[in-house]
């Protein structure tokens, strides 16, 4: 049959874009676009695509993406005969249609048309599911027709999930037909991939339940076609989507999903991209369902087992994971491999860096009691191999768990210390590497605990700096950054000079960017460590950085960033006085910086001016005018846009033709692109503005206002990492208003609300703003955004006193006690995802500062909050469970210590119920970290409630006693348990000396001083003992040789008792002769 007119001109112009000549499609489409405004292009499409004996396959294929496209635009303009014919049609040429591209595209037309029926109060086309039923049950011949029902069901998808949920179950009939063994193989892939979309779809609805039964056959279908790689990235992405699904009966299938994706990380042959997609999915399962996860024991062995095996067989670097996003250390591996290297491998994911990120991954999410032994486990019995390729995965292994199990970790360093202090003198250069990098992962996580070992590791690490690696001399400078940071003078002081001249060598002679810049880290490190012993070094040290921090060349940005990163280090290590002759010229870089499109220079520069603002105090004034405007510019700024999205699959090159053409540009689909880069830009102008705010006084009263009002804004920004910030800040505002109206201090009282406010009208409004805000953030989703905003109301509260509190009292304490009880909306998600909380649940960042605010009450409040420890104390008291991990058994038990101290008197009614039964099950814990608590609060207690508790000392004594008999030369905190112990016992004395058999007592304590590392009980301790001397008590008199010891070892030079006992003590010992 002769097509119509219309379909002719049509038809002409269609042909004109298949061909190639680029002018004449341009003029095709610029005839086309007024004709397809026209309603009669429907009919005239539909022509085109029936004649498939005078229209070519190309010239059919764009004539069904085109009706496609302009079906939204013109359907609604047809009486109902008209819209039945084309149903009519389109089912027609679905079933006899030969050609697979054209077919292809009627079936979006037919998608597109179930839609409009379905959206504009249609019949919903029962005629299409007729359709599809019976080619979904065509004969075994037929494979194509069942082929295509399911390409009509996958482009129904939305339709499906949203407007037709009471045809779930027969669809689900279908699919489960298909999904068998014995179908044909492009039949169970359609099935697969329609399947999976309505999964994903569905991931967050209850009805996902209905197909949720069909993932195992999903499953067994990619496993038979895995040389698929498109149906495996399909079906990878479906798990991804199905990760975080609340569906019990999607987590039932959890062990499935993840050997799914094992099998597909252990599969040599496939791309790369697919295998990382599958531990993606994995590391997701975990984070997504992590005591689910843990709890599936063999599993856990069988995930560990697999990427233990791919960091083993890869030769790539195992510490690689340090510099991965670093450009210099790219840049210097670029430059040290020769014309063989292709820079583009590192943008791509490799066995040994897919490995570590899951494994990473699965520390960092699954409770420890899960993941820790058995990881550690493999660490360990690799570390003794033979094979270099085996202790490097053991020690590759402990470097990327020491962050998600940090606690543990801590707890075992004794045990596994030797292993990599062994492994860092290994022959092997890669075993030697990751030794450095667990080094540096254990500095950053296993902190204080690995300072005890400074001894050994900064001899090692030292040697290191000349090994011949490059990535073995950057890493040692990491492992040196990260150790540094947090030791003492004393413990630097035997290396520093050393140290520093071996690191200031290395960045003058080394061209590599990754060792100058790690080397420039390790001296700002080394400077925070040995503070003001750094002096002698910094005039050196400003040179070289002054060099660095004159860099224009943009590849050199980082360099110049980490030189202005360490002047700021060095101004926090030796002060104000030392560090003044460069502030100057540190502000003007840093400035100069921000005038160059570098968030790299920006980001530095605004923790320069956090750092500054902290040492120059108000002499960092001067800049408020010039940098606070800009600061909140920056706070201000979107780091998010709305782009156009591309939709690939509807059509485009020929996205000229979509049904808007240019007129509803408002009713695209748009997605957001981040710009992540802004955002850490943007946290660290947070972060300036409030140490600014926290530091230059009464000066930035100026600046309250809008600091305010843009802070407020990012309250509400969708990052938690731009929220936790703003929590972190808020807090600081406060202090420029007590600076300027309270000369820095205010003066209050604990507990009185009902006397005048000490606080002025400014301050009374600035906190006011402030605590709104906090308490807002109290509610955030964001655990780490709760936590800091507990710890920034309770510094309010504690700087400002009862009358800062009363306005908020009723809702925050109602707050804080639904975090205790694990009910706040940060907590819910928990057990939305069917994670319900356990006694044995590891540590939570939320309950700890919820705890600590708790405390902070009972300092402002004082005896006032007694009223509400009926409410608290059951709370926090259930974290003291012998169930609950070690931190929470220490909290609970410290948190009922500064009870007792700053309510005193007022817990009598609950020492019997609660205290006394809590501190004697404390002394009876087998963490020493409990066992100290809770000595120090049997000790507080007995202080404050005096003859009161008399009657208990018996049983405290004897709980007591088995502490008397802890080494304290067993580690610190063995040696913190000893001190609390003596410490308790002389509480007890002062008290009530004559409820204690001071002839067994005494001598027992005296054998536990001095006091070790718990220095500020120092002052108890000896006000006992001088006070026993005072009253010439026969006992303390008896052992004067034992007293005479203690003072003498007290008063020696190098004792950490504080000077003013020291003087007291001096002047007892003439006595003691």
């Amino acid at each position: 049959m002769a097509l119509s007119a219309d379909a002719t001109q049509l038809s002409a112009l269609l042909a004109v874009l298949t061909q190639p000549d680029t002018e004449a499609i341009r003029q095709a489409e610029v005839a086309l676009k007024p004709l397809l405004k026209d309603p009669r292009c429907v009919p005239a499409l539909v022509e085109i695509l029936k004649a498939k004996d005078t229209q070519a396959p190309p010239v059919r294929h764009i004539a069904g993406i085109l009706l496609r496209k302009r079906l939204p635009g013109h359907y609604g303009k047809f009486d109902v005969p008209t819209k039945t014919a084309l149903k009519t049609e389109i089912l027609a040429i679905l079933s006899s249609e030969p050609e697979r591209t054209v077919r292809n595209g009627v079936v979006g037309v037919a998608a597109s048309l179930a839609k409009l029926e379905c959206t504009a109060g249609g019949t919903s086309w029962p005629e299409l599911f007729q359709f599809i039923a019976a080619a979904a049950a065509a004969d075994a011949q037929q494979a194509e027709a069942r082929e295509l029902a399911f390409w009509l069901l996958q482009e129904m998808t939305d339709t499906i999930g949203m407007h037709l949920k009471d045809q779930f179950q027969p669809i689900c009939g279908l699919f489960s037909k298909a999904l068998v063994a014995n179908e044909d193989a492009k039949v169970q892939k359609a099935a697969t991939k329609a399947l999976g979309q309505l999964l994903s779809f569905l991931a967050d609805e209850p009805e996902v339940d209905v197909f949720a039964g069909l993932i195992p056959p999903i499953l067994q279908v990619a496993a038979q076609q895995r040389n698929d790689e498109e149906l495996l990235s399909t079906v990878l992405d479906v798990l991804y989507d199905l990760a975080y699904s609340p569906s019990p009966a999607v987590t039932v299938h959890l062990v499935p999903m993840v050997q799914f994706g094992l099998e597909c990380i252990k599969l040599q042959d496939l791309e790369m991209g697919v295998r990382d997609s599958a531990a993606l999915v994995i590391a997701t399962l975990a984070e997504a369902k992590p005591k689910t996860f843990g709890k599936e024991e063999a599993l856990v062995a069988q995930v560990l087992e697999v990427l233990f095996a791919l960091i083993e067989n890869s030769p790539d670097s195992a510490a690689g994971a340090l510099f991965e996003s670093n450009p210099a250390w790219r840049e210097d591996l670029e430059n040290s491999e020769g014309d063989d290297f292709d820079p583009d491998e590192l943008d791509s994911p490799t066995e040994t860096s897919m490995a570590q990120g899951t494994l990473d991954m699965l520390a960092c999410e699954l409770p420890k009691k899960y993941i820790f032994s058995p990881a550690v486990t493999r660490c360990v019995q690799r570390l003794s191999s033979p094979q270099p390729n085996h202790r490097k995965a053991g020690i590759a292994g402990l470097g990327v768990i020491a962050e998600g199990c940090s606690e543990p970790l801590r707890e075992h360093l004794d045990e596994l210390m030797p292993h990599v202090l062994q492994a860092s003198r290994d022959g092997d250069a890669q075993v030697r590497e990751c030794a450095c990098f667990c080094l540096g992962q254990i500095s950053e996580h296993c902190q204080p605990e690995v300072l005890s070992y400074s001894e050994q590791i900064l001899p090692i690490v030292f040697g290191l700096l000349d090994d011949q690696s490059v990535a073995v001399k950057a890493t040692s400078c990491y492992v040196l950054e990260m150790f540094c940071e947090r030791l003492e003078p004393d413990a630097v002081r035997p290396l520093l000079d050393s140290l520093v001249k071996k690191l200031a060598a290395m960045l003058e002679s080394t061209n590599k960017r990754s060792v100058q810049e790690m080397a420039v880290a390790a001296l700002a490190a080394t400077a925070v460590a040995a503070e003001e012993e750094f002096t002698p070094y910094v005039a050196g040290v400003a040179t070289l950085m002054t060099k660095c921090m004159a860099v224009t060349e943009e590849r050199l940005f980082s360099l110049r960033g980490r030189a202005l990163e360490c002047m700021g280090h060095m101004a926090i290590a030796v002060g104000r006085e030392t560090f003044r002759p460069y502030f100057q010229a540190t502000m003007e870089c840093a400035c100069e910086g921000l005038t160059r499109d570098s968030t790299d220079l920006h980001e530095f520069a605004y923790a320069v001016f956090a750092n500054l603002a902290k040492v120059m105090k108000e002499e960092f004034a001067p800049a408020l005018p010039e940098l606070v405007p800009h600061l909140v510019q920056v706070i201000g700024t979107d780091e998010g846009q709305l782009e156009p999205a591309e939709d690939a699959e509807k059509g485009g090159q020929f996205n000229a033709f979509d049904d808007s053409d240019g007129e509803d540009e408002e009713g695209g689909n748009y997605v957001l692109h981040v710009r992540t880069a802004l955002l850490e830009v943007k946290k660290g102008a947070i972060t300036a503005v409030g140490e600014m705010a926290a530091h230059t006084g009464g000066q930035f009263c100026p600046h309250l206002e809008s600091v305010m009002q843009v802070l407020q804004k990012a309250a509400t920004n969708w990052h938690p990492l731009i929220k936790s910030e703003v929590a972190d800040a808020l807090p600081n505002l406060v202090v420029p208003s007590v600076a300027a109206h309270h000369s820095g201090e205010l003066q209050w009282t604990k507990g009185d609300v009902n006397g005048a406010s000490p606080m002025s009208e400014h301050t009374t409004a600035v906190v006011a703003a402030v605590l709104l805000e906090l308490m807002a953030l109290m509610k955030d989703d964001d655990k780490t955004t709760v936590a800091k905003a507990c710890e920034g109301i309770q510094s309010v509260i504690e700087l400002c006193g009862p009358h800062s509190f009363m306005p908020i009292a009723q809702q925050c304490m109602t707050n804080t006690h639904e975090l205790l009880t694990r009910t706040s909306p940060c907590q819910a998600a928990d057990e939305l995802y069917g994670e319900a909380p356990e006694d044995d649940d590891d540590h939570d960042v939320v309950t700890q500062a919820a705890c600590d605010l708790v405390g902070g009450f009972c300092r402002v409040m004082g005896a006032q909050f007694a009223q509400y420890l009926p409410q608290f104390l059951p709370a926090v008291c259930d974290y003291a469970k012998s169930s609950r991990p070690p931190r929470d058994r220490s909290m609970a038990i410290g948190w009922l210590s500064e009870v007792a101290q700053e309510l005193q008197g007022a817990i009598f009614d609950h020492w019997q119920p609660v205290f006394l039964p809590a501190v004697l099950a404390g002394l009876g814990d087998p963490s020493e970290d409990v066992k100290r608590n809770a000595a120090f609060c049997a000790g507080v207690c007995c202080e404050h409630l005096r003859e009161r508790v008399a009657d208990s000392y018996p049983q405290i004594l004897q709980a007591l006693g088995p502490l008397f008999q802890i080494d304290p030369n067993a580690g610190e905190a063995s040696a913190a348990c000893v001190d609390n112990t003596a410490a308790c016992v002389a509480r007890m004395i002062m008290a009530s000396p004559t409820h204690l058999p001071m002839p067994q007592v005494l001598p027992a304590v005296l054998k536990l001083l001095p006091l070790k590392t718990d220095m500020t009980e120092n002052e108890t301790v000896y006000t006992c003992l001088l006070g026993l001397l005072q009253m010439n008590q026969p006992d303390a008199v008896a052992q004067k040789a034992e007293l005479r010891r203690i003072f003498t070892e007290a008063t020696a030079a190098g004792s950490k008792v504080e000077p003013e006992i020291q003087e007291k003590l001096k002047q007892a010992l003439p006595a003691l002769q």
